[in-house]
Formats: structure tokens, sequence, C-alpha cells
């Protein structure tokens, strides 16, 4: 009985051989369809929509990103951003606590900017400050990290930090600027 060996050879970051054309061939599609599912995942993170703003409880053009999700000392509250046109607001289902004055966005390695604008019975913070700079920020930025802090959490113990990519904000932005529709040549509808 004859068995038939194939010789694979296997060199510093090259396979040869028959099976090498095929493997790169699956590497290469393999990491393009990762690449395309990790850009779709960052555009989807921010949603451009016509709805009620959380102040005024007036329809509105607003951007928002994907809730996520973090302890407030008893169980766990989805955290929102939501860019209304005149701040910043963050959205949360849980009572804040301003009683350190530690509530801040950081946006990269930009200073800090601490609110203690509280809205909605303790549940949304809002940034308003210099806005031209922050919608900049914003729009240039890789990640805003928002330093929360809940009340009552008993012994207070710490502020808690919710990250949030900004991939998408821009083009989210630019569609809001448009009155919740896409931009002229973007191709998609916004929301």
């Amino acid at each position: 009985m004859y068995q038939e060996v194939k010789i694979v050879r296997i060199q510093p970051w090259r396979i040869t051989g028959p099976a090498g054309g095929r493997t790169r061939r699956w590497l290469a599609a393999l990491g393009t369809c990762g690449g395309l599912l990790v850009a779709g995942l960052a555009q989807a993170a921010w949603t451009v929509a016509l709805k009620p703003d959380p102040l005024t409880r007036q329809p509105q053009c607003l951007v928002s990103s994907a809730p996520q999700s973090t302890p407030d000392g008893y169980d766990a509250t989805p955290v929102s951003l939501v860019f209304n046109g005149a701040s910043l607001l963050v959205v949360t289902e849980s009572e804040l606590d301003l009683s350190f004055a530690d509530l801040q966005l950081a946006i990269d390695k930009n200073p800090p900017i601490r609110s203690a604008q509280i809205a909605r019975n303790k549940m949304i913070l809002a940034f308003d400050r210099d806005l031209p700079d922050l919608v900049r920020q914003l729009r240039t930025g890789r990640q805003a990290v928002v330093y929360l802090r809940f009340w009552p959490t008993w012994p207070a113990t710490e502020s808690f930090a919710v990250p949030f990519s900004l991939a998408g904000f821009a083009k989210a932005h630019d569609a809001m600027n448009h009155q919740c529709q896409p931009p002229p040549g973007s191709g998609r509808p916004a929301s």
C-alpha cells in the first residue's frame, strides 16, 4: 500500500507548496472581511434621527451614540451621548452625583471638560461650554471617555469611566447639519 505525501515547506512568514497560494488567498479574504466588519461597526456607533430631545422632549434632529453599560453602584445602567446642536448630553437611567465635582468628559489626550449641569431628574449631564471647540474635538477625536459618579453609592468609592468610540461622529454630524439627511454625494441614508 502506497501513500502519497505532499511536501509543504514553511518559511518564516511564508507558506509555500501546493497549499501556500490557497492559504494566502483565504487569509487575505478573511482579513478583508474582518476589516469591513470593523469599519461597519464603527460607522454604526453613531446615528442621526429625528426624535425627542432628552431635555425639551420636542422632536429634533439628534446625533446619538450606541449605548454603553456601566455599573452604578447597585446594578448596571445604560449611558448614551446625544448631541442636540446646543450641547453634548450624557443620558443615563441612574441618578448622577454632583457632590464631588468630578463629572467630566475627556476626548483623546485633550484636557478634561468638567460639568455640573444636571437635568431631568439628575439623569442627564450637559456639556455646552466652548461648543465650537467641543464639536471640533468630537469630529476629529478617536475616543471620548465620560467620568460619572452615581447617587446613592454608599460608601462613595469612585467615578466610573465610560468610553465611547468617536468613529462615525463626523459623518453623523454632517447629516445633522443637513436636517437629518445625508450630505450630497454620501450615497446612503444617515439613520
